[in-house]
């Protein structure tokens, strides 16, 4: 029988990743820190948005990858909006609106 990796497995090779690329990013002189902080933030996090889908506690991996994704494009978005505050606002009502529908979810 062979023995598949869990979350933990892919989830360390896609952080892994995005610290390469980042080293990449870094080492050619693209050296913002919202983008080399965000990067992995937005990776984990989507990763983990979709082991939600196969997971038995999908609401628990779905709650903190959207937290995981949202950070990081806050972060990333702060390039473009040039306010950290608003995007880090709006980031909070998409996670509290979108955990308050998952909790009820599968609860009559």
């Amino acid at each position: 029988m062979s023995k598949r990796a869990g979350y933990g497995g892919y989830a360390l090779a896609i952080l892994l990743i995005s610290i390469a690329i980042d080293g990449i990013l870094f080492s050619m002189g693209y050296a913002d820190p919202l983008i080399l902080i965000s990067l992995p933030l937005i990776l984990l996090g989507l990763y983990t948005v979709f082991f939600s889908m196969f997971a038995a506690d999908w609401k628990y991996y779905l709650i903190w990858g959207l937290v995981m994704s949202c950070l990081g494009f806050s972060l990333f978005l702060t390039l473009f909006t040039g306010n950290l505050l608003l995007n880090f606002s709006i980031s909070l009502i998409i996670i509290v609106v979108t955990g308050v529908i998952i909790s009820k979810v599968g609860k009559r």
